[in-house]
């Protein structure tokens, strides 16, 4: 069940967004970008007891990601995500979720994901794969960024990039197999969150 901190690779999709503006706006759209970690969800939903869903996130969530409109191609991401964290609406189902034979939060923690390729799609599209991190064990991971248009936010009237990342994982590849019969072993996750301007 510990599939979730793939959140970090959706914000490397900003760089898709970007290539498809006209050169008008590139002149006033910033040049490099962060996550602005406040604004980033990491949403996930799991089947449960074989004939329902269950919907959740993780509600502390941290990173920095680096990102140069002129150079899309060599964004950098770190991402952790807090696996005690995990909110399903349910107190003793996230106690249950967090247990040892599942996400384990008493002995790991964290979730991290680094990345280490970004694959343009199209303008708004992209392939992100990195290292993540879970139960102590690191593998692959790719998933799918899809970037919305540069607007401004209505609070600060800065730029911003909204990205959402989507990706599925397989709680079995990482040998959580406990509980076939209670918790599914194909996650969706969904990651939404903004980019801001870099000082």
């Amino acid at each position: 069940m510990n599939t979730f901190p793939t959140a970090l690779l959706k914000i490397t999709l900003s760089t898709c967004l970007l290539l498809s503006l006209p050169a008008a706006t590139m002149a006033a759209t910033p040049q490099k970008w962060k996550l602005d970690v406040p604004k980033t969800n990491v949403d996930f939903k799991v089947a449960y007891l074989g004939n329902g869903t269950v919907d959740g996130q993780f509600h502390k969530v941290n990173g920095n990601i680096n990102y140069d409109i002129k150079k899309p191609t060599r964004t950098t991401i770190n991402f952790t995500v807090d696996t005690s964290s995990v909110d399903t609406g349910r107190r003793l189902r996230d106690k249950f979720l967090r247990r040892k034979e599942l996400l384990n939060s008493a002995q790991y923690p964290t979730m991290t994901f680094v990345s280490k390729k970004v694959n343009m799609i199209n303008a708004k599209e992209a392939d992100v794969t990195g290292d993540f991190t879970v139960l102590g064990q690191t593998k692959p991971l790719t998933v799918k960024v899809t970037l919305a248009n540069v607007e401004n936010d209505p609070v600060t009237k800065k730029p911003t990039l909204k990205f959402r990342a989507t990706g599925i994982i397989d709680r079995y590849t990482y040998g959580v197999t406990a509980f076939p019969k209670v918790v599914g072993n194909m996650i969706p996750l969904d990651i939404t969150g903004h980019l801001i301007a870099a000082s």
